[in-house]
């Protein structure tokens, strides 16, 4: 099995990963394996979750089943993952294609593995700037991957897309670098960044694209970075026709409602931990400056949301 690193993760796999990077000679913290078959069915399990998609379709079904739990995505593949979460196994349907099955590993059941090791992940975007990271927080469609996009076209390096893990040291909270590589639909690469660079397709659902930074020269960091920054994106209906910019600094009750909210987590029922999720992103509320940001979803006024954005860093001013 080939080794790669994602997050603080060393994970073993058994088919190649190639939006991540290589590592050799360190144990695996987890082993991933693609498998022939159905797999186990659902027998003995007991379902507890769902996550739905916008028009209510089913997205994400969790059970527990034995001392483990089972992943599945209805129509796509089902994912085993063993107690500890340091072994996962995946039963795709016979028709799914490999850069599905990565993209659901590597963006949705590998985060949602990590909370079972006790890390605190956000769904959020992160950039690299002068004395630290910016992190871009919402649900899927705010803007999220777009706004890294803007800043990574100006030379600032990517941390993360989608998904921002946290880790406390010293009283103070740093962002995990994930992989280098956006998932941006086709306009936007377009807008941001031109026809002439390279793209693979994320997965056989959807027109969304994959931009390997590395392939493509753009910045990526591979360190943990002190964060300095936190912004929750406004829904685009929210600001309506206003053209203006606003960034509006959320109370630490107000900001801990928006972590919470937006908060990786696999077991909803672990109440233990749960608590201790609870407790970090309070101490990460109380810590981390948080705003709420509001701005036109225009591709030709997102250098005037990013200029906005490092000076609201440089001189703390919360409206333009």
């Amino acid at each position: 099995m080939t080794l790669y690193r994602v997050w603080e993760l060393i994970l073993a796999s058994n088919v190649p990963l190639p939006e991540l990077r290589h590592v050799h000679g360190d144990e695996p913290d987890c082993a991933f394996q693609l498998l022939p078959g159905q797999g186990p069915g659902s027998a003995g399990c007991d379902w507890f979750h769902q996550q739905l998609l916008p028009d209510g379709e089913i997205w994400l079904s969790f059970a527990r089943q034995g001392s483990g739990y089972l992943l599945r995505f209805p129509s796509l593949a089902d994912f085993l993952v063993s107690g500890d979460g340091r072994e996962i196994r995946c039963y795709p349907l016979s028709s799914i294609p490999l850069n599905t099955i990565r993209h659901l590993l590597l963006d949705h059941v590998i985060p949602l593995v990590m909370t079972m090791q006790r890390r605190v992940g956000l769904h959020g975007a992160a950039v690299v700037v002068p004395d630290g990271a910016i992190a871009f927080i919402g649900e899927t469609g705010r803007g999220k991957s777009t706004l890294t996009g803007s800043f990574i076209q100006q030379g600032f390096p990517q941390l993360t897309d989608d998904c921002l893990f946290l880790k406390e040291r010293g009283g103070q909270f740093f962002g995990l670098p994930s992989y280098p590589g956006l998932r941006l639909w086709p306009d936007v690469i377009s807008a941001l960044f031109g026809h002439e660079i390279e793209l693979s397709q994320v997965t056989h659902y959807t027109e969304k694209k994959r931009l390997a930074l590395d392939n493509a020269g753009l910045p990526f960091c591979p360190d943990l970075v002190p964060l300095r920054r936190a912004y929750v994106l406004a829904p685009p209906e929210e600001v309506g026709d206003r053209s203006s910019i606003t960034m509006t600094p959320l109370f630490p009750r107000d900001a801990l409602m928006e972590l919470v909210k937006h908060a990786y987590r696999l077991d909803i029922a672990d109440r233990q931990a749960l608590g201790q999720e609870f407790e970090i992103l309070a101490r990460v509320a109380a810590l981390l400056p948080l705003y709420r940001l509001s701005f036109p979803r225009d591709f030709s006024l997102l250098p005037a949301v990013r200029d906005a954005i490092l000076a609201d860093l440089k001189t703390g001013i919360t409206s333009l």
